[in-house]
């Protein structure tokens, strides 16, 4: 297999914002952190409201790494979205022809053809809106088998070999997002020739009661510093903290800490000292065609 260019005992680190076209304050925060270089790639999501202001900045800005956030579920009580493709897709939605708030109905209920059709739907959007994709991964999981162990990696895997793309998924497992599935997933990506990464780090998505930016900051000092060799992908939710955005989710707090956190000197100096190199998907998927 073709390998990056760089020694088996460096730490390669892709910094990546998800949900890029959520909502127009998502979408301020992450095309000006990719501006400013502070981050090295986003995942954006298809079937939102403000998706079509994040394909914009995108197509325009061609130095952008976007992935595509395969979304199944709408999780906000007042703020939703549905599928993309067209033709019945009854399995995926709920009477308002919105996604289910939670993967355990995706796990259950959808329908293995549906999820292909819309799986695939949701690339093409992106191509035809500009966006060349330089990833897949999956909004909150809801593909990968979580609670029942009832997986849809299989097409996963399929269209990301069709379309050679790498796609988020790590070798050593992730507490909150693991399943007795995840072997399987790590030799099914190995067999279709899909690029993953070794380790997957998450940003807490609630700030626990007390922390303020200091503590948050500490925490993310603490995670960089224990990054090992290999690839590790950092993903963390970024936002304008507008009224927008609080009216959304009460999330909003902490993803305008993770706004302010990869600008901060500290943060970046951190990077520095450890000798962590960023890196973005677009290397993993140019060496993915290649091999």
């Amino acid at each position: 297999m073709v390998k990056l260019p760089y020694s088996p005992d460096d730490r390669l680190l892709i910094l990546n914002a998800d949900d890029f076209g959520m909502c127009h304050s998502t979408n301020q925060a992450i095309s000006h952190l990719l501006r400013e270089g502070a981050i090295s790639s986003a995942s954006m999501m298809m079937t939102c409201p403000w998706t079509l202001e994040a394909a914009l900045i995108a197509s325009r800005n061609s130095y952008f790494e976007v992935g595509v956030h395969l979304t199944f579920t709408s999780e906000w009580e007042n703020y939703k979205w549905g599928p993309v493709s067209r033709g019945n897709v009854d399995t995926l939605v709920n009477d308002f022809g919105h996604f289910p708030p939670g993967t355990l109905t995706v796990e259950t209920k959808a329908d293995f053809e549906q999820v292909k059709h819309e799986i695939i739907a949701q690339i093409e959007i992106a191509r035809r809106l500009g966006i060349d994709p330089t990833n897949l991964d999956n909004h909150m999981g809801s593909l990968q088998g979580i609670f029942t162990g009832r997986h849809f990696m299989e097409i996963v895997m399929d269209v990301c070999a069709e379309y050679g793309l790498p796609y988020r998924f790590s070798k050593i497992p992730l507490p909150f997002f693991s399943s007795e599935e995840d072997g399987i997933i790590v030799e099914l990506a190995e067999r279709k020739g899909v690029r993953i990464v070794d380790e997957i780090v998450v940003l807490p998505f609630m700030l626990q009661e007390g922390e303020n930016y200091s503590s948050v900051k500490q925490n993310t000092i603490q995670l960089l510093r224990g990054i090992k060799a290999g690839i590790t992908e950092m993903v963390f939710h970024p936002s304008l903290d507008t009224d927008e955005l609080k009216a959304i989710t009460d999330t909003w707090q902490s993803r305008r800490y993770e706004f302010d956190l990869f600008q901060d000197e500290d943060i970046k100096a951190v990077i520095h000292e450890e000798k962590i190199k960023i890196i973005g998907w677009r290397e993993l998927r140019d060496l993915q065609r290649k091999g």
